[in-house]
């Protein structure tokens, strides 16, 4: 009996995903001051969890990030808005959150929220105020913007292959303030 217990133990080990198990494992804690939701995990890979086979399956996103002001400055674009176009034509655009969050949700999710199904390659601009970013590629197969969009350690390798974290404005430009109507702080911490 007990050798048929390990058995059916192990099968059901080896039925979960270690890629996806190691990605959420190397993810930073949550913040404690900030209830999971639309605000949290501000600069993270959404789509992570967000994803059929994640811990937050309930909510899948099609595509998801944070669009900050700045390099290397971790605040938040508020209303900034990302436009998607994909290989077939199709267009769709989303807001960002008082954090800079961004998240479109798959078609069968969303709670009446608007869904989309993009063809990739997907090609991306972010804009706001009059100021516009166009992403010099094109997103390949990637749902979360920040699994190639990061902020490397000088000190490592991963240096060169790091696009850096998804901003909008210059270094030379004045961003707008975070917003004050955040209801939780949107400058990463």
């Amino acid at each position: 009996m007990r050798r048929k217990h390990t058995l059916f133990s192990i099968a059901l080990l080896s039925c979960s995903d270690p890629v996806t198990s190691g990605a959420i494992n190397a993810l930073p804690g949550e913040d404690p001051n900030i209830p999971i939701g639309e605000f949290h995990r501000a600069g993270q890979p959404c789509v992570v969890c967000h994803d059929p086979s994640g811990p937050a399956s309930s909510s899948p996103f099609a595509l998801a990030g944070t669009v900050f002001a700045q390099p290397q400055n971790t605040v938040g674009v508020d209303q900034a808005t990302v436009a998607f176009t994909d290989s077939s034509g199709s267009s769709f655009t989303v807001q960002t959150n008082c954090v800079g969050n961004f998240f479109v949700w798959r078609p069968g999710f969303g709670a009446g929220a608007p869904t989309w199904n993009p063809e990739f390659p997907i090609f991306v601009r972010i804009f706001k105020n009059g100021l516009a970013s166009t992403m010099q590629g094109q997103i390949g197969r990637e749902r979360s913007c920040a699994n190639c969009h990061y902020d490397a350690d000088p000190t490592s390798l991963q240096i060169y292959s790091s696009a850096g974290h998804l901003h909008l404005y210059a270094t030379s430009d004045t961003p707008p303030p975070p917003s004050n109507d955040c209801p939780v702080n949107p400058v990463l911490q």
